[in-house]
């Protein structure tokens, strides 16, 4: 397993286009608080700032699609779980819009399951 993680790593940093695994190595860090913060403003009722946080997590899904579909071969789940991490956020927008917070909540609880699933299988990402 864990060689297989860092195979990964190399293939992802070796990759030729626009995004870099630093680019990514950011992204990951940035979803991780975005998905936090999410959950927290949800919860709070903050339907304002958690629609920009959920648009914010939906184009960088959107990033991390593209960056995963340059390198189907080293991780093809990736690309999957990136436009569903993509889908979820776009959908808690919208769940948020109508002021659907149950639903919203949903929506981002399962960025972080989406996360979850992804980093289990390709730690140490």
């Amino acid at each position: 397993m864990r060689a297989r993680a860092w195979l990964l790593v190399l293939v992802l940093c070796g990759g030729a286009g626009a995004q870099s695994v630093l680019d990514f190595d950011d992204w990951m860090q940035d979803v991780d608080d975005g998905s936090q913060d999410l959950q927290r403003q949800i919860a709070r009722g903050d339907a304002e700032s958690a629609q920009e946080t959920a648009r914010q997590l939906a184009q960088l899904y959107a990033r991390m699609e593209q960056f995963f579909a340059q390198r189907r071969a080293a991780a093809p789940d990736a690309v999957r779980w990136s436009r569903e991490g993509r889908d979820f956020a776009t959908q808690a927008v919208a769940d948020l819009e109508a002021r659907r917070f149950g639903a919203a909540r949903r929506n981002a609880l399962a960025i972080a399951h989406g996360c979850r699933d992804c980093h289990y299988q390709y730690k140490p990402l």
